[in-house]
């Protein structure tokens, strides 16, 4: 993708394994939830879900 990643996992111990689920009020690019959901599955996560409320 070639965005700068702003986000990080502090405590992976919470992530390794677990079925994520992200909410976000707005979808316009993507970008944020795509960043995050990499930042999860690179501390471990098994899986990364968006749900968006409005688009």
């Amino acid at each position: 993708m070639g965005q700068e990643q702003f986000f990080f996992v502090e405590n992976k111990e919470h992530i390794d394994s677990k079925e994520i689920l992200l909410v976000d009020d707005i979808y316009t690019t993507g970008t944020t939830i795509h960043l995050a959901a990499d930042a999860l599955m690179e501390a471990g996560a098994k899986s990364v879900f968006s749900l968006t409320i409005f688009r």
